[in-house]
């Protein structure tokens, strides 16, 4: 059976590395959505994966530029697995990441807003290996005991005002590609024929 919220947050009690002082921007963080187009700059790559935490905003790189935000305190967002992931270094700035799994992206060091398959699937599984909220599995279980941010942050609140975003979800799990799959119309054709098809004229 699945650990509850209740039970991971008592599994965390004496963990000697446990910040009672949870920024409270954080929950506004995990409940944003990245990477639509930014509507005060029509330009190419004007994706908003970028958060100030100062303004609690999701911006592009041209908000950056135009001196709105500086010397505020921003975050970079990535896309990995279809999930969004922010770059290791840059939120150890601000939490206390010691105990997530992190992942290679692009050659950077990340880890995960909210939970994503690990090694191509998203089974749960239970005992040691797994993520003590979630029971995704992890590479590391003797390091770390949360899959992302919003599985730590869950049991250290006891779940309480944790509202996620979960666009693209799906997209990386079994049962997202599973009904990626499902017929339309009854068929699994994905694009209609052309047109009639008709012999060649005989010689």
């Amino acid at each position: 059976m699945n650990i509850s919220i209740v039970e991971a947050s008592k599994q965390v009690e004496n963990d000697v590395e446990r910040n009672d002082d949870v920024p409270q921007w954080l929950y506004g963080f995990l409940s944003k959505t990245f990477f639509d187009k930014c509507r005060s700059h029509e330009a190419q790559k004007n994706d908003l994966n970028r958060y100030c935490i100062t303004c609690d905003a999701i911006i592009c790189k041209f908000c950056i530029i135009s001196d709105k935000h500086d010397e505020h305190d921003l975050l970079t967002i990535y896309r990995h697995v279809y999930h969004d992931v922010v770059p290791l270094d840059q939120m150890n700035n601000h939490i206390n990441c010691k105990r997530i799994q992190p992942y290679k992206c692009n050659k950077k060091w990340v880890v995960s807003l909210t939970p994503l398959p690990h090694n191509g699937s998203g089974a749960l599984i239970e005992g040691d290996g797994a993520c003590i909220v979630c029971r995704r599995k992890l590479t590391e279980p003797g390091r770390f005991r949360f899959c992302s941010i919003a599985c730590k942050l869950e049991a250290y609140t006891g779940g309480e005002n944790v509202t996620i975003s979960r666009r693209g979800s799906r997209e990386g799990t079994s049962s997202g590609r599973a009904a990626a799959r499902e017929p339309q119309n009854g068929s699994y054709r994905r694009r209609s024929r052309k047109g009639v098809p008709h012999r060649s004229p005989s010689r």
